[in-house]
């Protein structure tokens, strides 16, 4: 009977090979191997996702003016406004007869013209209704006598003419 010994290695390299066993498991990972050597440089990839929007920077220097734009959509109608209509206020008179009462208005009771009616023949006075400034002229024919005539603006004398006969 026989004893079965340990061939050494390369004994059997003329003898029949057996029947293939099952695939074996895979063995422990062996240890890190050394960096190779560094490789060409690649093409460059697509642009990545936008980031999130940074804080507002500070204030940029003013810059020229621009080209003066379209016209704009005409706006509403306005209000009415005053009357283009310019009121006045004139009135033309003279004496039918002598002034012999001093001190008192003069009563102009020939009218030339006198529209508005801001004359009044009963008082002689001027009252005109309509606000601005008015220019105001006279003329005096003396007869025989000297005269003095003054013009009054609310109860107050503002101009004063005197002719000699």
């Amino acid at each position: 009977p026989g004893v079965l010994l340990p061939l050494p290695k390369g004994a059997c390299t003329g003898w029949m090979a057996g029947i293939p066993g099952h695939p074996g498991h895979n063995g422990t990972p062996g240890r890190d191997g050394r960096d190779g050597t560094p490789g060409e440089k690649g093409e460059k990839g697509d642009p990545g996702l936008v980031g999130p929007k940074g804080d507002t920077g500070e204030t940029g220097v003013t810059g020229i003016e621009g080209p003066r734009g379209f016209p704009g959509i005409p706006g509403r109608k306005g209000e009415p406004g005053e009357s283009a209509y310019v009121y006045r206020s004139a009135f033309s008179v003279g004496l039918e007869s002598r002034v012999t009462v001093p001190n008192v208005p003069i009563r102009f009771t020939k009218i030339f013209y006198n529209q508005q009616n801001h004359y009044d023949v009963t008082t002689g006075k001027f009252h005109c209704n309509i606000p601005g400034l008015y220019y105001f002229s006279y003329h005096i024919t003396v007869y025989l006598k000297d005269v003095k005539v003054s013009l009054y603006k609310r109860d107050k004398a503002m101009l004063f003419t005197y002719d000699q006969y």
